[in-house]
């Protein structure tokens, strides 16, 4: 549909609000599913148009009815994520197979709903292949057939949920899944900081955090959700959301210290580059195949210096 109302469930993170942003850019009305209307930071939904509507829990049913009611869509990006890993693994597995289930149940019984993109990750495509081939390239091909965290089994198993829900309600609505890396991006105005930008914010606070990984514009990451609702040829479809390199944490504070040399004067070099884990970073150029969103954009996907320097 190119109209109507879209229902986005985590609408208040990172991705989520950039959906609801991009869909009213584009002319859609916007319900904006998060847990309390009246709390404050959610105030910046409100701000940028976005209806606002009470579903308090991805294991409640509380809620979703009304939230569905009259949708033409369904943007699910709502899932639990736990930078520090401080949630037990098996509630990060049924939050995120509970939410999605629910969801989809509940866009299909609104009888109104025709397209349903949801929010998947790279960590439900990157399994175990680079043992058998190091130089493997990741591509919306690939599973994960060996995850390893609750993070990853959580979307892993929601992916394949979502799946066996748009094969029973095919008569209802087509689905579309979207695996982005890594997201940074600047903070729509009023949203505070939460999952992947707490990352950067441990660096620019000076923290030392050996990582690598994959990384995304929240702009790219909006613009293939949107076109998920938008483009019939998306349906049924996967698409990876993902710079072409990988990046480690230093290669990010580099970056840092280069485009936003204010923001990033506590963020010391000379310590990372002496810290014994960072040196053994190896990130993989190239790492991944994105020709698939690229074309579906229309372009190229940002240049990682461009984004993370706005973030």
């Amino acid at each position: 549909p190119s109209s109507g109302p879209v229902l986005v469930t985590g609408a208040s993170g990172l991705v989520g609000a950039n959906v609801a942003n991009q869909l009213r850019k584009e002319g859609y009305s916007v319900r904006a599913a998060v847990r309390e209307t009246s709390a404050e930071k959610n105030e910046f939904l409100r701000a940028m148009g976005c209806e606002l509507l009470r579903v308090p829990d991805l294991l409640s049913d509380e809620g979703w009815a009304e939230a569905m009611a009259g949708c033409v869509g369904l943007a699910h990006v709502a899932s639990p994520v736990d930078i520090a890993g401080n949630t037990p693994e098996d509630v990060m597995i049924s939050q995120a197979v509970e939410g999605t289930e629910r969801a989809l149940r509940f866009a299909a019984e609104a009888g109104t709903v025709r397209r349903v993109v949801v929010t998947a990750t790279m960590a439900s495509i990157c399994g175990s292949q680079r043992e058998k081939n190091p130089d493997h390239l990741w591509s919306e091909l690939d599973k994960n057939d060996a995850p390893q965290t609750g993070y990853s089994k959580g979307k892993t198993a929601a992916e394949a949920k979502a799946w066996e829900l748009a094969a029973q309600h095919a008569d209802k609505y087509d689905v579309t899944t979207v695996h982005p890396a890594v997201v940074l991006g600047p903070l729509l105005p009023g949203q505070r900081a939460s999952s992947t930008m707490l990352l950067l914010k441990q660096i620019l606070d000076g923290a030392v955090v050996p990582s690598m990984f994959g990384l995304c514009s929240t702009t790219d990451v909006a613009a293939v959700h949107v076109a998920g609702l938008k483009e019939a040829s998306t349906a049924g479809e996967r698409y990876l959301v993902c710079s072409r390199d990988q990046f480690s944490t230093l290669d990010i504070a580099e970056l840092l210290k280069e485009h936003a040399p204010d923001q990033s004067a506590g963020v010391d070099l000379a310590k990372w580059r002496a810290d014994e884990k960072v040196a053994a970073l190896k990130p993989k150029k190239p790492s991944t195949d994105n020709a698939k969103a690229c074309a579906l954009l229309g372009r190229d996907l940002e240049e990682a210096a461009v984004f993370v320097a706005a973030a």
